[in-house]
């Protein structure tokens, strides 16, 4: 299994030792039951009863909502080593589907399993928690970027978010990750057409900011993609380096 994405960013430090224990345990009770899926699954369904919760092993998976007229919007993005359905713990029905984004390997745990853990064991408890609290960060500055972000910092900030994921989970190298996201995907998550996200990524391209093509990405200019994207960055995506943030703001 890969590294997981969450290296606990922003924890305070007299948590590192239990955050870790719950996450082994976690994985460990989890490791019985793998499951795989392909492009399209709806692994969590919109409406419906869910009493699974996941951590992704290997490849891409999306929170997705899809309105009366069809029109669709992708909330979040899940990485490998994230955990995705943990409102199934907590919810009958559940408010958004869960989408593979391609061929994808997931752990699965039951949540009257995870229950257990839960009062029997506090380190898994706080990391569920943590769980929860990165989630909320990520979706803050999801409604930042659609309340006030313009196009070029939408998808500069997408571009860098992703980046700074796969980096901490050794899936990223010198600025270059894959990106299972159609046009049309990367317009649902950014909330823009996808003429304009066109028109965004070839500008980009030109100006030699970041190549998108191909199912790849490749940053050619870090500092300045992270200078459009910085109005809309959390101060974690502002100062950490592998978002673009420079080691002197880092330090801070």
């Amino acid at each position: 299994m890969a590294a997981p994405t969450a290296d606990f960013p922003l924890h305070r430090p007299e948590l590192l030792e239990t955050l870790s224990r719950g996450d082994a345990l976690l994985t460990a009770a989890m490791s019985e039951d793998r499951r795989r899926f392909k492009k399209g699954d709806e692994i969590v369904c919109e409406g419906e009863r869910c009493d699974t919760i996941f951590r992704l092993e290997s490849g891409w998976v999306a929170r997705a909502r899809i309105l009366d007229d069809g029109r669709r919007s992708l909330i979040t993005v899940f990485l490998p080593g994230d955990l995705f359905g943990v409102k199934s713990f907590l919810l009958t029905e559940q408010p958004d589907s869960v989408i593979s984004l391609g061929p994808t390997t997931a752990l699965a745990i039951r949540h009257d399993r995870l229950r257990q853990l839960f009062e029997t064991e506090p380190s898994v408890a706080l990391r569920i928690a943590f769980q929860l609290g990165e989630d909320e960060r990520r979706l803050h500055n999801y409604v930042i970027g659609l309340g006030r972000a313009n196009a070029s910092e939408r998808i500069a900030t997408m571009l860098l978010e992703l980046h700074g994921r796969l980096a901490r989970a050794g899936l990223g190298e010198n600025g270059a990750y894959r990106l299972p996201l159609t046009q049309q995907d990367i317009g649902d998550f950014t909330g823009l057409t996808l003429v304009h996200v066109n028109r965004v990524l070839r500008r980009m391209h030109s100006e030699g900011l970041a190549t998108v093509s191909k199912g790849m990405v490749q940053i050619h200019n870090m500092a300045e993609l992270h200078r459009v994207a910085q109005p809309v960055l959390d101060i974690f995506e502002r100062t950490r380096p592998e978002f673009g943030g420079s080691a002197i703001n880092a330090a801070r």
